[in-house]
């Protein structure tokens, strides 16, 4: 029998990567190709999160993949971060209800907050379009502040995991989940865990730099220039194998792995037909050259699912992040 130590390591790592890049042959099928000229007159992008992010860089990406291909002429995008993108959820539903023309980038973060605020039921509010990316997550540290490499880290934690405060993004989110796994694993109290909630990757930099914070996670594609630029220290990445040059949890001896994504929704009441048009706007989009080059630029590993597929693959992750945040003890 699995230990309920391994169970939620393995339930997060195979749920979170069930299907990436995998579509049914009825789903593939599904498939059309893009109409000449432009689909969309008009589409609203709201990005319930600040400039510059991870879902900022993938709306805005999507947007002007739509551009290029002339599959919609006039694009808006809107940002209001806070809370994992609860806040702008609740702006969203009522100002753009059964509106065809709009699409609100999200993913597991939304998901994790919702179940951690206990309202899981909320995501009911939107009306699932297309899953698009997957994130490998990544922890740094700032040089010469903090551990500088996963053994030391895992070396201080064990001495005292309270001595250590971990930055990231919103409470409830992939980030947060990831720090709280590591400390399970570890065989520590992952209720205890000092984690400092930002609402962007630049805002969790600022916190290492600080010392506010001796640990930031977030995806590899917002800490990507820092560690290039040797401004950040990488310590782990979150996958099964070592990326980019930086070594795996798992490959340290922390085992566990986790993954992000992250998918555009519509308003809830909107009719099958302008739900199949937003669709398949949207697969259209990122069968474009400019899209793909989005994904090599910010190191997202294309994951482009939807329909009844997308429909039960957000469901199983609203299990899943209910259950993690009620076995890691995970706090606001």
């Amino acid at each position: 029998m699995l230990s309920r130590r391994t169970w939620v390591s393995a339930l997060a790592a195979t749920s979170l990567n069930t299907g990436l890049g995998l579509l049914t042959p009825a789903a593939a099928q599904a498939v059309k190709p893009a109409a000449r000229g432009p689909l969309f007159r008009k589409l609203d992008i709201y990005i319930p999160a600040g400039v510059g992010g991870g879902w900022d860089q993938t709306g805005r990406g999507l947007g002007a993949a739509m551009q290029a291909a002339a599959l919609a002429n006039d694009i808006t995008y809107e940002n209001k971060g806070g809370k994992g993108g609860t806040l702008g959820l609740a702006d969203f539903v009522p100002r753009f209800a059964k509106r065809p023309d709009a699409l609100f980038v999200s993913g597991f973060v939304m998901i994790g907050a919702l179940a951690l605020n206990q309202t899981a039921e909320a995501i009911q509010q939107l009306t699932p379009i297309a899953r698009l990316t997957s994130d490998t997550m990544v922890l740094c540290a700032a040089p010469g502040k903090g551990p500088q490499t996963m053994a030391e880290l895992v070396s201080v934690l064990r001495r005292d995991a309270t001595s250590i405060s971990f930055t990231g993004g919103s409470a409830g989110g992939v980030d947060h989940m990831l720090a709280a796994m590591v400390l399970r694993v570890l065989g520590l109290d992952a209720g205890a865990m000092k984690y400092l909630p930002t609402a962007s990757g630049k805002e969790a930099v600022a916190m290492l730099a600080s010392g506010q914070a001796q640990v930031a996670i977030s995806g590899y594609s917002e800490f990507k220039a820092g560690i290039q630029d040797q401004s950040l220290v990488p310590l782990a990445v979150s996958s099964r194998k070592g990326l980019f040059g930086i070594a795996s949890l798992r490959e340290q001896g922390v085992d566990t792995e986790l993954a992000n994504w992250r998918a555009v929704f519509a308003p809830a009441g909107i009719s099958a037909v302008q739900k199949d048009a937003l669709r398949k706007l949207v697969v259209a989009a990122t069968e474009t050259p400019l899209w793909r080059q989005t994904l090599v630029d910010n190191n997202w590993l294309g994951a482009v699912l939807y329909g009844k597929d997308f429909d039960n693959f957000v469901q199983v992750q609203q299990g899943v992040a209910t259950v993690v945040a009620s076995l890691l003890k995970l706090k606001r």
